[in-house]
Formats: C-alpha cells, structure tokens, sequence
C-alpha cells in the first residue's frame, strides 16, 4: 500500500541502533574423525577453523566459503545451518558486539577460499553487500583462527544523494577557509567588528542561498566540481536556483527590515534567533529534498503527506528508518554549521575589501554588476530538467496545501449539450462471447490480489526474469488480458474499483479514509446476499488508509490481516525501533485459505486473497535469487513476486485437494505497478505511465478457459461486472464496468493526485497524460512505443488534444456527481 517512496522528506527523526546476537563458545579446536566425511581420503583429518569477521556496522552476515577439489554436499553435513547454493557454501556467522564468527570443519590441507556476505546493516535494514576486498584463500594446515576486517565500500544506487553524505567535506572545507581568514586578519591586524543584527540576517541569507545552490546542483545534474572548468555551468545553476534565491532573499528582506525598524535590542535578539531557527530548518530541508525529488521526480506535497496517513502509515515510517541513519544526521549537522562558517566568511571578506571607503563602492558596484549579468544570461540559458526538479522544497509544499481542496480545469470546463454524455460502461459487443454458455459447474469465485505487481515483469507479459512457472504450468486453462489496468496507481483506491465496480473518487483523498460505511454495493455483499460464505484475508495491515474499517461494512464473514492471522514468519514495526513494515509471508494466506475452506464443505464461497511482500521495502528473509538487475531493491522485489506465484501454486494445490478446481473461478491480478527508474521514478503513486498502471489479469478455470488472450483494453471497474454473471449472479445497476467476456472496449482513463495533478486518456493505441499542476501534456503512441519513451506532443495537434481534454472533462464531471451522489444518500 504505497509508500520507496515517498516519505524520505522529512527533516531529522532520532536514529536507532541495531540488534545483535549474542555468541558464546568454546575456545577450544577440535580434531573430528574422519568417518564423518567418507569421501575424503583416510590420511586427512578435520579441524574446527574459527572465523572472526569484525565488521561493526553490519547486523547480519554469512559466510561464503568452498573447499577445492571435494563434494560440497559433504561438507553441508558437517556443518550445522549451512547451504549449498550454486557451487557456494553459506553458512550464518553469530554476532557478539562488533564481531561475527563461525566455526566450521574443514579437512586439514586443503584450500579453503572464503569471503563475506553482508545482507543487514547495524539498524536491521536489508543490504546486498559483498566485501570483496576481504576475502581469502589459504591451505588448511592448523586451526589457528582467522581473523578479518570489513572493509566497507560505499555502493551508489540510483536512489541515493551524494551530497547528503558529504557534509563532513564541506565543513572541513569552510573550517580550512575561515582559519585562513583568521590568520589574514592576526597577520594584518585588522579587528573586524562582529555583524550587526541586520549584517547577521544578511549573510546568513546570502549563505542559505549558496548552500541551497549546492543541494540544488546534483538535483539537476550538475557537478559543482565542474564549475572551474565550464564557468557556464554557474548560469545555469543560478536558473535552476531561482525559486531557492526567491524565497530565501523574501525572508531576508523581511528579518532585516523588521529588524533596522525594531529598536528594543531583547525583542532584535529573539528575531535574529529566530531566523537563525528558520534558516537551519531550510538547510536541512535543501539536503533532504534531493534524495525526494530522486524519487518522487519532485519535493514533498501535503498530498502525499495525506497518502501516508500523515506518516503514520508503516510504510511511510518504513521508508523514513530506511533512509535516516546517524551518517546522515552527522553529515546535516555538518551543513548547518557550515552554514554559520560561510556567513562568517563572508562577512569578513566583505569588511577586509570594503576597510577603505572607496573600495567599499567599488566592490558593490562589481558585486551588483556580476550578480545582474548573471542574472541576465540565466534565463536565457536553455534548460532540460523538469519543473520539478527547480521548485523550491518549502514553498512547494505549502503551495500544494493551499490548492488541496481546489479542483483542476477538468472539473469546471463547460460539456456542450451536443456532446455525448459520458458512460461509464461503454463498450462494444462481441459477435462471438469468450464464453459459450453459462450453463456450467463454475460457483466459487476466489481472488489473488497482488501487491504492486506490475505486469511487464511477468513471463506472460514479456518479463523474461522466469517468475511465473506455477502460473505457466495453468496457462492451458487460462484466459489472460494483454492490457488490464488500475485506474489510480494506488492500493486503497483499487480496493473500492475491484470490490465496488466503480472508477475511484477523483481527489487525493480517499473513500477508505474519509467514506468507510459508504452505502455501495459490492462483490462480498452481493455475494453475501446470495447466500456464499465471504472472507478477505491480507497479509498486509489493513489500518492503512482505514481499510480495516471499510472493508468491516462490505459484507465480509471474515477480514483478516497479518495482525490475525497465524503465522511463523511475520515482520513488525513498533514505536522504539522499525525495519520492516508490519505483514507476513505470502505463502501463510495459502494456508489461511486452506483451513477457512474446511470449515464448511456445502456453500459457495467468495473470498479474496491480498498479498503484501511485492510492497516497498520488499520484505524477503530467506535466501535471494540473483536476477542481474544493477538495483538491489528490484532484485528484491523480483524474488517477492516469485513468491507470489509460489503462493499460487499453493492455492490451486489446495483446491485441487479438495476437487475444487473445476467449480473455482481463481482470478490473478496486481492492484497497480511498481516503478524501478522508468521515466526517473520510484514505487508507483507518482505517475501514470504503464509501469504504474499496467497490471496482470488471469481467469482461471479448466471448463471456461482453454489459453486465450483478450488483447482489449480492461479496467479494474470490470471485474466484478465480469465474474457474477460467469457464477449467475445478477450485477447491480449502480455499477459502472462492462462484462469483459462479452463486450469490447478501447478507452481507459486514470489518475494521479499526489505528487502533479495527472490526468490520462487512452483510446486505442493512443495515450494522453496531462499534467495540470505544470500544465503539460504527454502523447505516446502505445503500439509503437510501448515503453514511453517518445513524447508526440505538438503544436498541431490542437484538434486531437481539445477531443482528449472533452473526454476526461466528462469523465471527471460524471464521476465527481456519481460519489457525491452516494454520499448525499448516507446524509
């Protein structure tokens, strides 16, 4: 239920250290016999090797070792807890304080090559580190311990700020400057009079403006090391920095006047603190941003702030431990005393050039006549980041709290009386209905919603990284839907589409939070009615977004989460220290599933499977599998949708256990996609492009299927318009999809309120994405450019463009009536 992303922008939380196990053992070696290894010739004998690992800011390492020239099958039977895997031995290494060790056996005169495997960092967070400067290879001649330190390299993702770890260098930096100017001063003894309340203001603002300068640099890419070989560079940086400049030079000018104006020096005093206050807090701000818009593609928004319950939600308090830790704190420190070093700095330099009177006017004038010309030459620099990208982190924000509440120009434009009126289910009939008749065993329904699985990393959908086989191994009684999409790239909202047949509330709020008890008809209600047995049962935590509390008025026997339901391998969050965020295994709803069925065998039964490990941060425990992708957070999620189709496995296992299968109707979808950098994005709520939207759809059933694909365009609204009447279940009107067995369509609308304002339009090949926070439109001709990446907008397509616009003005207009057309019957 969304979050890598998104709440990385808030200023500094406390850190937290991590847990360590305990070792204790016998310091004793010991020589083993040799019948213990029968393949080994009978001249060798076995000694307990100790490895010490000194490694102090990791939480979790294993060893991984082989010995040359032996089974290493073999050697798994002499070591307790160790596993073979692709020629490699890997074997858990104890903790106890600072130091990891392991004893193993190993046969004497051998070569033994080894190295570590870091997976946890000290705070408990997964990494994927290998130290390969500290491995080794030596002959096995005496059980004298190994001993070994971790050698620590930084390893970049994408994901990360380089300058939010390089606090430190600036502050030796500016410590080094301000020591020379100390000497200037002794040397020449010049007594520089301490700044004045308004002097203070000043070139702490002028500071404020040239650090934020830095942080904006590697947000637009530019290196500040390169500024002495391409002066032009500093032109563009100070376009990039406009909105930084505007807003730190407005707060100056007003500290300072207020300040010349107040004459009582206590009340001068509490302003020049508190601006000092206000300046820190920006600093802290302007580091922090970058490691945002790297994700989000933009600052932080009171949108998103309402999407992570107000950072309540686990996953926001997730993604906040994932990326605050004590370097980042020392290094934000070290920005906000730098800070206060470069005001001095340049308050001293400004006094040694103006001593003299005349030198005084010289140096403005120069100092003026730069900063204009500078000035002037940015804006007429061309420029090719995104709006974005130059917004100032504060002023956005408040910017984006101020318009929460205010709709788009798709809410107010004007719908002709000649236009047609916008239906939601519109569709076309098909000549030939995928199903021949209805008149079959087919009366459960059973649902497998998968958490953020976008559809382009399946095999059926072109994925290549092999992670169906459970899903493959059904194809031949499959029925699968080449282009099936959510409707807002959001879990709570897909939850109200699938259940209720509707496309979601237009706004960043949602029916779940705000409307819980909604007066909407639903699959489990409806299904209720007709007499089935109904469950829901979700590893996830359902207090997200109050689904707890809306799923308790949709006609459920039984709504469970992680918190609920019985499982060995759960991960949780408390309030003193959080690695994960709360859930379970997958596979523990196989098992849930299993014994809900067995509790009565004669009535027809709905329920709804809900996975969580495809989430940010990916939770995955056991051993990965290496895709060959460069980020380790996308490995990750690759191994947890491979065990999402495990989970599959184990369902139709099941139900074929219990001669279910023919009278089951499995469907398999994802509740949206999951972005790893398509399009300079991250997780999935912050755009609409198809790896946000495009999601997987399989009917399974071995009567009514037999491996065809529907290559129509399909809506998350569909599917309960499609299952009931496959089950002979009536549909209510109120319901807004079409029957996807039996009609065809080729328009699809989204949206996404909560980084830009983003509406999009799809008919045929053609989709539409308009941006009305920045006011852009992106075009991209699906057919021919399935991954997006040409942007067909132009100036002529002026007629296409007002049709596009027409469409997604009706649909809003119609769908902002249909909710609040509900709602005023609840009032």
């Amino acid at each position: 239920m969304n979050t890598k992303c998104l709440f990385l922008i808030i200023t500094i939380i406390s850190f937290f250290s991590g847990c360590h196990h305990e070792y204790s053992s016998d310091k004793n070696t010991k020589i083993l016999a040799i019948d213990s290894l029968p393949s080994l010739p009978t001249h060798h004998s076995i000694l307990e090797k100790e490895i010490n690992y000194i490694a102090p800011q990791s939480g979790s390492v294993y060893l991984v070792w082989n010995i040359e020239n032996l089974p290493l099958d073999e050697l798994v039977a002499l070591n307790d807890n160790t596993k073979l895997n692709k020629g490699k031995l890997y074997t858990p290494m104890s903790a106890i304080r600072d130091t990891f060790k392991i004893k193993l056996n190993v046969p004497q005169n051998y070569t033994f090559n080894y190295s570590f495997w870091i997976t946890k960092n000290r705070q408990g967070h997964y990494i994927d580190y290998w130290d390969s400067k500290s491995h080794g290879r030596m002959q096995v001649s005496d059980d004298d311990p190994i001993i070994k330190k971790a050698n620590y390299s930084k390893v970049e993702t994408k994901t990360e700020s380089k300058l939010l770890s390089k606090g430190w260098l600036a502050l030796i930096f500016f410590t080094g400057v301000f020591s020379l100017l100390y000497l200037i001063e002794k040397k020449w003894l010049i007594h520089i009079k301490a700044p004045s309340h308004f002097e203070t203001i000043v070139f702490l603002g002028i500071s404020l403006i040239l650090l934020q300068a830095l942080a904006r640099s590697e947000i637009v890419g530019i290196n500040p090391l390169s500024y002495t070989n391409n002066p032009k560079l500093i032109v563009k940086i100070i376009r990039a920095s406009f909105s930084d400049f505007s807003f730190v030079a407005s707060i100056t000018i007003v500290f300072g006047l207020v300040g010349l104006w107040i004459k009582n020096v206590k009340i001068k005093n509490a302003l020049n603190l508190l601006f000092i206050l206000f300046a820190i807090f920006i600093i802290i701000v302007a580091f922090v941003n970058i490691t945002t818009v790297i994700l989000l593609g933009k600052p932080f928004t009171y949108q998103w702030l309402y999407y992570s319950d107000f950072l309540g939600s686990d996953e926001a308090k997730t993604a906040l431990q994932e990326n605050i830790s004590l370097s980042i704190i020392v290094n934000l420190v070290a920005y906000c005393i730098s800070l206060f070093l470069l005001a001095k700095i340049l308050h001293g330099t400004y006094k040694l050039l103006t001593a003299k009177k005349n030198l005084k006017y010289i140096t403005l004038s120069l100092l003026s006549l730069t900063m204009m010309v500078l000035l002037f030459f940015s804006f007429k620099t061309d420029v090719n980041w995104t709006k974005g990208k130059s917004e100032n982190a504060i002023t956005s924000f408040v910017n984006s709290m101020m318009k929460a509440n205010s709709n788009s120009y798709f809410f107010d434009t004007e719908i002709t009386a000649d236009e047609e009126t916008f239906d939601p289910a519109k569709s076309t009939p098909l000549k030939t209905p995928l199903i021949d008749s209805y008149h079959h065993q087919v009366k459960n329904v059973l649902f497998i919603v998968l958490e953020s699985a976008g559809a382009t990393y399946f095999d059926a959908y072109g994925g290549g990284f092999e992670l169906s086989p459970n899903l493959n191994k059904y194809a031949k009684q499959t029925l699968i839907f080449d282009q099936m999409y959510t409707h807002t790239p959001s879990t709570n909202f897909s939850l109200v589409s699938i259940l209720g047949s509707m496309y979601p509330i237009i706004s960043f709020k949602s029916i779940t939070q705000e409307n819980p008890e909604i007066d909407h008809p639903t699959m489990s209600s409806v299904l209720k009615n007709n007499g089935y047995r109904t469950s829901f049962f979700t590893s996830a935590d359902l207090r997200f977004q109050n689904c707890n509390n809306y799923l308790a008025h949709r006609g459920f026997d039984n709504v469970e989460d992680f918190s609920m339901i019985k499982c060995d391998n759960q991960f949780h969050l408390d309030h003193a220290k959080f690695t994960e965020g709360n859930g379970m295994d997958d596979l523990c709803l196989a098992d849930r599933l299993s014994r809900w069925l067995d509790l009565n065998t004669d009535q027809n039964f709905f329920s709804m499977l809900w996975t969580v490990q495809g989430h940010y941060p990916y939770f995955f425990e056991e051993e990965e599998q290496d895709y060959g992708v460069s980020n380790l957070s996308f490995n990750r999620y690759l191994n947890c949708l491979k065990r999402n189709d495990e989970l599959i496995g184990l369902v139709m296992q099941l139900l074929e256990e219990r001669g279910l299968v023919s009278s089951t109707l499995l469907v398999v979808t994802g509740d949206h996609g999951e972005a790893f950098g398509q399009h300079s994005q991250y997780g999935h709520a912050t755009g609409i492009y198809e790896e946000n939207l495009k999601v997987p759809l399989y009917l399974i059933n071995p009567i009514l299927f037999n491996g065809e694909r529907v290559k129509d365009i399909a809506g998350m609204k569909d599917l309960a318009t499609t299952v009931l009447p496959i089950i002979g279940v009536d549909t209510p009107e109120i319901w807004q999809g079409r029957n996807l067995l039996s009609t065809t369509s080729n328009e699809a609308f989204y949206f996404a309120p909560w980084s830009d304002y983003l509406f999009g339009y799809r008919n045929d090949h053609m989709k539409y994405i308009f941006n009305e926070t920045e006011n852009t439109v992106k075009v991209y001709n699906l057919k021919n450019d399935p991954k997006e990446l040409t942007n067909l907008y132009n100036n002529k397509m002026n007629v296409e463009l007002i049709n596009a616009r027409h469409k997604v003005s009706a649909w809003v207009q119609f769908q902002d009536n249909y909710i609040n057309q509900i709602l005023k019957k609840e009032q």
